[in-house]
């Protein structure tokens, strides 16, 4: 079968495909069984009348059984199928194309391949129509080949990428029919592959993180704070240093308590918390409209953060499938970081997981001293806002920011002190809009 490569998928050496086998296939064995038993009954009553028209008949058709005997033992062999992508990622509205290409290396020609490729749920392909299978429920591109002698037939479709996700292709079933239309052989493969989608990026008016804050990798001409990720030396403890600081090692070799002293920077720091829960109870769902546009908002914002050199971390309260519970990245600025963001956000499965307060609670002890906490949901609780006004009592960060999706929230006088708050409201729907434009609520 066909090598796996990287952009051409198809079927792994030593992967075995489901083959519908002979024994397996009872009716369409017996059947090539009747044909040569006919030949071999008519063949005996040719003799006893002596009637050679007879007996060329019975030739006739032990030889067509035969054949069709013949095609069923190797009409699988030597078939390979395989599927080339012209990208493997891509944005909203962008069109990939797909090629899929059947190869029929073996003297034996295959009269008829149907190919039904099951596809995922955020597919669609330009000018197709999708039928839905009656075994599985899933919707199914059917594609039919005819391949000659050493044949190599392809038909090439458009995936239209019209939402961030998964676009996936596979598993897929071949079913090879005999020149005849006598019987059919099928086979399995469990190969998937496909497009992911970012979510949309566009223009933000405002700028809700200050373009300017005390913490980062560049050493300002007047020290602000303490980078912790920095450490320039040891310093004698003096009454009210946190003990946090304390050096423990320089104490024990020296016989006195030391506290470690960092170096000043400023670049800003910037933690975006995506809340993935668009109502209260389990039993209401999912509204999908507010969660991508709260996606998108996310994914802009990182964008635009990181523009302005921030560091920049992204943490959503919803599964990766196949690979974690949550959506935790660091505050960086690396190459990659937007990219690694846009997988997550892309890959974010909808789902009822920890209220984001929790998360955000966990998360803030690991974020650097100075971080701007910016919260994106469209579910703002009195829960919530307890649990922002005792962490903004707390300290330890220098802002956070509420973006609230949807309606706007009935908030308490003092979160409006402490925690400055912009709304965003469902005039636009997250696939047509153009600029994101946030109110400020003072």
């Amino acid at each position: 079968m066909a090598t796996s490569l990287p952009g051409k998928q198809g079927v792994e050496p030593g992967r075995p495909a489901r083959v519908l086998a002979w024994w397996e296939n009872r009716e369409a064995d017996i059947n090539i069984r009747a044909w040569l038993g006919g030949a071999g009954a008519l063949l005996l009553l040719a003799a006893i009348l002596r009637e050679p028209i007879l007996a060329l008949v019975a030739l006739g058709i032990a030889l067509f059984g035969l054949t069709l005997r013949i095609w069923w033992d190797h009409a699988l062999d030597k078939l390979s199928y395989t599927r080339h992508f012209a990208a493997t990622r891509a944005f909203f509205g962008d069109e990939v194309t797909v090629e899929l290409v059947a190869v029929n290396a073996k003297p034996l020609p295959v009269s008829r391949l149907d190919v039904s490729e099951y596809v995922g749920p955020n597919v669609r392909i330009a000018g197709q129509e999708l039928v839905r299978s009656a075994e599985s429920r899933q919707m199914v591109l059917t594609t039919m080949y005819s391949l000659g002698m050493y044949e190599r037939v392809s038909h090439r479709y458009t995936i239209v990428c019209h939402r961030r996700g998964w676009h996936r292709l596979g598993p897929v079933k071949l079913v090879a029919n005999d020149p005849f239309g006598m019987t059919a052989r099928q086979m399995e493969l469990e190969k998937q592959d496909g497009v992911l989608v970012y979510p949309r990026i566009v223009p933000m008016t405002d700028l809700v993180v200050p373009a300017r804050q005390p913490l980062g990798d560049m050493k300002p001409a007047t020290p602000l704070v303490e980078d912790p990720m920095r450490m320039s030396g040891v310093r004698p403890y003096v009454p009210g240093d946190s003990p946090k600081r304390i050096h423990w090692r320089a104490t024990a070799r020296t016989g006195e308590m030391q506290t470690r002293v960092f170096e000043p920077s400023a670049t800003p720091v910037a933690a975006i918390f995506l809340d993935t829960i668009t109502f209260s109870h389990l039993w209401e769902g999912q509204n999908s409209d507010l969660l991508e546009l709260s996606v998108t908002v996310a994914a802009s914002m990182a964008a635009q953060l990181l523009e302005g050199r921030h560091q920049v971390g992204m943490y959503a309260n919803a599964p990766i499938p196949n690979l974690a519970r949550t959506v935790r990245i660091s505050p960086g600025r690396r190459p990659g970081q937007l990219t690694r963001i846009l997988e997550r956000l892309a890959m974010l499965a909808p789902a009822f997981g920890d209220r984001i307060e929790k998360m955000i609670s966990e998360e803030l002890s690991r974020l650097p001293w100075g971080a701007s906490i910016v919260l994106v949901t469209s579910r703002v609780s009195p829960e919530l806002q307890r649990t922002l006004l005792r962490l903004a009592r707390s300290g330890g960060v220098q802002r956070f920011v509420l973006i609230a999706i949807g309606e706007q929230p009935e908030l308490v006088p003092e979160i409006r002190r402490r925690v400055a708050v912009y709304h965003l409201g469902m005039e636009e729907t997250w696939d047509v809009i153009q600029r994101i434009q946030l109110t400020r609520i003072s």
